[in-house]
């Protein structure tokens, strides 16, 4: 009996290290380095030994700066302060604040009441967001602070499970103004804003075709390995790295021998799927996915997110980067600006199946106007 309970022990233990890895799976190259470079101020045994961003470092310490100034100009005593300052420093990649208050007071050593009330204001620094415990409550956090009132009772509403029809009549709007709504809490921010945001993009890998080969090379953040030493905690992200690292080098030898054509620089994407790639690797399908999430590889034919390499159907590749392709060159090509039908016939002709509706999506990303505003500008020269 004793032993059957530890074997349960164990397995809940293990359970529960790979849910706290799963975070440094799904984060992208720029996020991790933001979160080491955070470690590596109180911890010497952290620090990058390869994937480093220059400017990361300054970003992280500018971070944890400007929140423990708040801690120190806001209300409560000198140890609820403390206490808030060792949350700050547990905050994930994400800026998020995801184990349980009863993980964090055996952590810390402290009551799970004390945990709670320095988690609750944490919620009330700045950036929005920081401290929650999952990027919904973030987006809630969000919701609070939107000019527009209405859009915290959207999102109390949707959380509810109140249909359309009483939602309306309660805030006494049309459903067209309540589609609007919608729209903006389905796009409230997940995480809070932790850096100056950047258009670059930080690619996991960078494929060259030199002489008739792909040459890859590797930009993942990993440990200076010969700083790590006995630290546990540095010890704990070697691994999760390598595990990361591994995962993804795995994921992308799938993608590189099924999207050779592709990395050679022809525009030609072959089918391939998460689940084949799972079954490939030996790991569940949804492990593919939050391992491809955020993640860029820098080509041939440009940079790339990794998701974009996965295609459903026909030579060409059906997925919506290839689409987004197709409408672009059309648009680029076109004599006279046409109607968004228009454009969704010649991509029918062209193979690919698209509504009017997601030519219109695809257009707006791409940031072309509608038929009449590119003629305005055709006009004006």
């Amino acid at each position: 009996m004793q032993r059957q309970e530890q074997k349960q022990i164990q397995q809940q233990q293990m359970t529960q290290d790979l849910v706290q890895r799963l975070p440094v799976l799904e984060a992208d190259r720029l996020a991790l380095a933001f979160r080491l470079a955070r470690l590596a101020r109180h911890n010497t045994n952290i620090q990058i030994g390869s994937g480093s961003i220059d400017w990361i470092a300054d970003a992280a310490s500018s971070f944890e700066e400007k929140l423990f100034t708040q801690i120190h100009e806001g209300s409560g005593s000198e140890d609820e302060k403390a206490l808030r300052r060792q949350l700050v420093l547990l905050l994930d990649h994400r800026g998020l604040l995801p184990d349980a208050n009863e993980v964090l007071a055996t952590r810390l050593g402290v009551d799970v009441t004390r945990i709670e009330q320095a988690r609750q204001a944490l919620l009330f620094l700045e950036p929005t967001g920081i401290g929650a415990r999952t990027e919904r409550e973030c987006q809630y956090r969000h919701a609070i602070e939107h000019e527009d009132p209405r859009i915290v009772d959207v999102f109390e509403a949707i959380e509810s499970g109140v249909g359309p029809q009483q939602m309306t009549t309660a805030l006494a709007i049309s459903e067209e103004e309540l589609a609007r709504l919608e729209r903006i809490v389905a796009t409230l921010p997940k995480r809070p804003l932790l850096y100056e945001e950047t258009g670059h993009v930080f690619p996991e890998v960078v494929v060259r075709y030199e002489e008739g080969t792909l040459v890859t090379t590797w930009l993942s953040p990993e440990l200076d390995e010969s700083r790590v030493g006995n630290d546990r905690e540095a010890k704990w992200w070697m691994t999760s790295l390598s595990m990361r690292n591994e995962t993804l080098r795995e994921i992308w030898s799938i993608i590189e021998a099924r999207q050779t054509e592709w990395l050679k620089g022809e525009l030609v994407l072959n089918p391939l799927t998460r689940r084949t790639v799972a079954q490939l690797i030996g790991k569940h399908e949804s492990t593919v996915g939050r391992a491809i999430q955020g993640k860029f590889a820098k080509t041939e034919s440009g940079i790339m997110e990794w998701r974009h390499f996965f295609v459903f159907s026909s030579s060409r590749g059906d997925s919506p980067f290839m689409i987004k392709r197709a409408l672009a060159e059309l648009i680029q090509r076109e004599k006279a600006p046409q109607s968004d039908q228009a454009l969704a016939n010649e991509l029918i002709r062209y193979g690919y199946q698209v509504t009017r509706r997601t030519v219109t999506n695809y257009r707006e990303e791409l940031g072309f106007g509608n038929s009449r505003e590119r003629e305005r500008q055709v006009w004006k020269g």
